[in-house]
């Protein structure tokens, strides 16, 4: 199943998709290599009224960034990327999963 990715939903949007929410970088720089903690929180928006659309979503999702090298560009590489945490919410409309995930990055050019 494939899905838009946003960073903000356009008006009118139908579900499902994925929303980037929150990001955070805490950079590090010890003497031999320089680099980041990020963490990244996705909302998985599904109108399915039971979990199956939204859990699929998820699992594509976490698989994506379990991924054995992920390049962020030719200077950057994610050395570990993890879940955090991971929940789905049921309103009466549509259903919410969010996850957290956390990466550390390396700079590979120093």
């Amino acid at each position: 199943m494939t899905v838009s990715v946003y960073d903000h939903v356009p008006a009118g949007k139908k579900a499902p998709y994925v929303v980037l929410t929150d990001t955070v970088a805490q950079s590090w720089n010890p003497k031999t290599i320089s680099g980041a903690v990020v963490t990244a929180t996705i909302k998985i928006i599904s109108e399915y009224q039971g979990d199956k659309e939204v859990a699929e979503l998820a699992d594509v999702a976490i698989a994506a960034i379990q991924q054995p090298v992920l390049e962020l560009s030719e200077a950057w590489q994610v050395v570990l990327a993890t879940v955090d945490s991971h929940s789905v919410e049921r309103f009466e409309s549509h259903r919410e999963a969010t996850i957290l995930f956390k990466f550390t990055i390396i700079d590979t050019k120093e």
